[in-house]
């Protein structure tokens, strides 16, 4: 949560800086875990470790995510690469990504890493690539919304 108890960054933040956005839209805000991985706390591929307000959304089976080593980059994070724009427009959105795209994002995490490959791995690191630059995997912005 930041200061005022809020965890989420939603579409249009105004808690963003102008900088900040493009940091975020380009994904250099992520950069600095890099030294994480360096130091071997995280992976490359791996799934996004969740803000702790969000910790006790790991239950129901999803729990199980927490047994592999996080990381920078995941499928969860190119299929829901703008999840700022995923929430609806009415709505508590806290609400909205506990029941909606929390579990959306673990399911597909975990349907993942217990068969992963080294092949597999170097798949979604270039689907990240092009998602960060722009060509590809758009989230499902539409089936998400419905589900709310």
């Amino acid at each position: 949560c930041d200061s005022h108890g809020f965890a989420l960054t939603m579409a249009g933040d105004d808690r963003m800086t102008t900088i900040g956005r493009i940091l975020a839209a380009t994904k250099f805000d992520e950069l600095p875990q890099l030294w994480n991985v360096l130091k071997g706390e995280m992976a490359i591929i791996g799934p996004r470790p969740e803000s702790l307000a969000f910790a006790d959304c790991f239950r129901g089976g999803f729990e199980d995510i927490l047994q592999y080593k996080p990381g920078l980059l995941g499928p969860a994070q190119v299929v829901y690469r703008n999840e700022a724009h995923c929430y609806p427009q009415s709505g508590d959105p806290l609400l909205f990504y506990r029941e909606v795209l929390f579990p959306a994002k673990a399911k597909l995490d975990l349907s993942y890493y217990p068969q992963r490959t080294i092949i597999s791995d170097i798949i979604w690191m270039v689907r990240g690539f092009l998602a960060v630059v722009g060509r590809v995997w758009s989230p499902p912005q539409t089936s998400i919304q419905e589900q709310a």
